[in-house]
């Protein structure tokens, strides 16, 4: 443990530790920093691996892999917007607000904000390399115990849960490929995918953003590889303009207000929108973005019924056009699709077989329920975070919060229940004091609540809920 200061003399600091240094971890920590006074709380930042604010999307050191957000959008600090455009300019003066830089950069700017705040307050600051597996209520002045893998026990006041996502889905027809090097089960183990022999194709299952970055990854390192992406639709995300505008903010569409509570009647609503503008010579892209800051009251009209709609049916096509490539990587992906080099495949995966140096990989096809056999060197699980907690058995955290009734599932299965201060409901209701959840589960109540623009809002709301005098 290195510590940047030490608590006043005679004084009882309360002690907030922050377990997972992704993006919300770190940015939770970072305003703690910058917004507490010294010598009433000391702020401990617990994570496995060496480095913070290396989250899965910025752990990445291959600078092909852009921000699919244009560096204007991307500060971590809502009240200064031009504070990642500003540390792109001390890089590179040529980088502006309307830049996709790689994703490398965001990631030295949240270690620098992070070394920047701690040196800057005057709140003691520790960090530990490890595991959190146990979390635990106690007697006494600090009122939680957060226990190490290695068995180093910390007693905090407060705890925040800040892990991120918490792995990949698990595949039950590629069971027949478990534990064989043509199957990376992984999307985020790159180095798995860099010892798939070279020359023959790989099969890719999903067409999402991991996906895409999959196809970048396996094809730099063989520029003739074929690869198949198979996802049940077919879907691809749309790119971003080559000149995006900045999102137009006010306040909730009016063209939304006074609807049924439905998806349907929304996504009707919505359509007739872009129709609108496209005949005034707009872009669908600004109705996308002004419905951001808002998505949260849409979800919340909604009952657990239509919720379910909303995902099931509409989810998929909102997510491509919400969720777009940078200009470059959308014309590198166009540009393999129409040389064939990337072939998208719309079905459902029957089987998985390992036949010697191969792996058979039979595809029931959408368009006319024909199967396909793809032949290829491996197969990628792409498919995205698994969000279900029921599922889990790792992080052992987790698993043993849930399973001690301390957390749960919303009733969607894509997140964990929260309230509004951030506090984790368990089974019955129940509360741990103390204890606080900030992260992509946050989709339970919020629905978007996985991009930057969303989760700075929630570090910043839960630091101050956290700073704020507790109630005796």
């Amino acid at each position: 443990m290195t510590m940047n200061q030490h608590p006043l003399p005679g004084a009882h600091p309360r002690t907030v530790v922050v377990i997972g240094a992704g993006f919300s971890g770190t940015l939770t920590a970072v305003n703690i920093l910058r917004e507490a006074k010294g010598g009433e709380f000391e702020v401990v930042l617990i994570e496995q691996r060496p480095r913070a604010g290396r989250g899965l999307a910025y752990r990445i050191w291959d600078d092909s892999m852009l921000l699919n957000v244009v560096a204007g959008n991307m500060s971590a600090l809502a009240e200064q917007p031009d504070h990642f455009v500003e540390f792109c300019q001390d890089i590179d003066p040529a980088l502006h607000a309307g830049s996709f830089v790689p994703r490398r950069i965001f990631g030295d700017y949240l270690e620098h904000l992070l070394q920047h705040a701690k040196h800057a307050s005057r709140v003691p600051f520790s960090r530990i390399q490890g595991e959190a597996v146990r979390l635990a209520p106690q007697d006494g002045p600090k009122r939680l115990r957060v226990t190490l893998a290695d068995g180093q026990q910390l007693d905090a006041d407060e705890v925040v849960l800040a892990l991120g996502h918490l792995g990949a889905q698990k595949l039950h027809f590629a069971d027949a490929l478990r534990g064989s090097s043509r199957y990376v089960a992984n999307p985020w183990d790159y180095a798995a995918m860099d010892h798939i022999p070279a020359g023959k194709p790989v099969v890719v299952l999903g067409t999402g953003h991991t996906a895409i970055d999959a196809v970048f990854r396996l094809t730099s390192r063989d520029d003739a590889r074929k690869i198949f992406l198979i996802s049940r639709r077919g879907l691809l995300p749309k790119g971003h303009r080559t000149v995006p505008h900045p999102p137009h903010t006010a306040g909730f569409p009016a063209y939304l207000e006074h609807l049924r509570p439905t998806a349907f009647a929304h996504l009707r609503a919505i359509r007739r929108e872009v129709k609108r503008r496209l005949q005034a010579g707009g872009n669908w892209r600004d109705v996308i973005n002004e419905l951001r800051p808002h998505t949260p009251e849409i979800w919340r009209r909604l009952r657990t019924t239509e919720r379910r709609r909303l995902l099931s049916r509409v989810g998929p096509w909102w997510d491509i056009h919400r969720h777009r490539l940078a200009p470059t990587a959308y014309r590198r992906l166009r540009g393999m699709q129409q040389t064939g080099q990337a072939e998208v495949v719309a079905g459902r995966v029957l089987r998985l077989e390992e036949t010697g140096d191969s792996v058979h990989v039979t595809v029931r096809q959408r368009a006319d329920a024909s199967e396909r056999v793809l032949e290829a060197a491996a197969v990628v699980n792409c498919t995205g975070p698994d969000y279900d907690i029921d599922r889990l058995s790792q992080p052992t955290l987790v698993a043993r919060l849930r399973d001690e009734g301390y957390l749960r599932a919303d009733p969607l299965h894509i997140g964990i229940e929260v309230d509004e201060q951030y506090h984790p409901v368990g089974a019955d209701g129940r509360k741990m004091p103390g204890v606080h959840y900030v992260g992509p589960m946050l989709r339970a109540l919020y629905w978007e609540a996985i991009a930057v623009p969303e989760l700075r809002r929630h570090t910043l709301a839960l630091a101050r809920h956290l700073l704020a005098p507790r109630k005796a």
